[in-house]
């Protein structure tokens, strides 16, 4: 599976911050959603079902749409921004803050579609451009 480039948005701020806009393709977000499901379902365990063979709409049932969709952004997250660091060359010097509530984006997250947040870190003074 080939990665779509990110769209990855700089904005410098005071005190060596940088707010990072990042906007990922639909087919990434289906696969993080497609893999959460996947993860989920093989360490769920109900009687008629063999272990890691329970159906795709049973899960769902059984775990809940929103845990899954907020297992799926997570790792998603988790990936991106390690992309988004690598692609734009950001040398981070705190832990990255998610600009809004995880709830919030979750509640908006399509798997069929785009999905874009933002991040603020903190990065080394004498690598910030200017």
């Amino acid at each position: 599976m080939s990665k779509q480039a990110l769209k990855v948005k700089i904005n410098e701020l005071a005190d060596n911050k940088v707010v990072v806009d990042i906007e990922v393709p639909a087919d990434r977000c289906k696969s993080s959603y497609e893999a959460a499901i996947a993860r989920m379902g093989s360490s769920i365990r109900l009687p008629g079902f063999r272990p890691g063979k329970v159906p795709k709409p049973v899960i769902i049932q059984q775990i809940g749409i929103t845990r899954i969709k907020a297992s799926a952004l997570e790792k998603l997250i988790d990936q991106v921004w390690k992309e988004a660091i690598a692609q734009e060359s950001i040398e981070p010097v705190s832990e990255a803050q998610l600009k809004e509530e995880l709830q919030s984006l979750v509640d908006r997250f399509n798997p069929n579609e785009n999905v874009s947040f933002t991040l603020e870190t903190e990065v080394s003074p004498a690598k910030k451009k200017g």
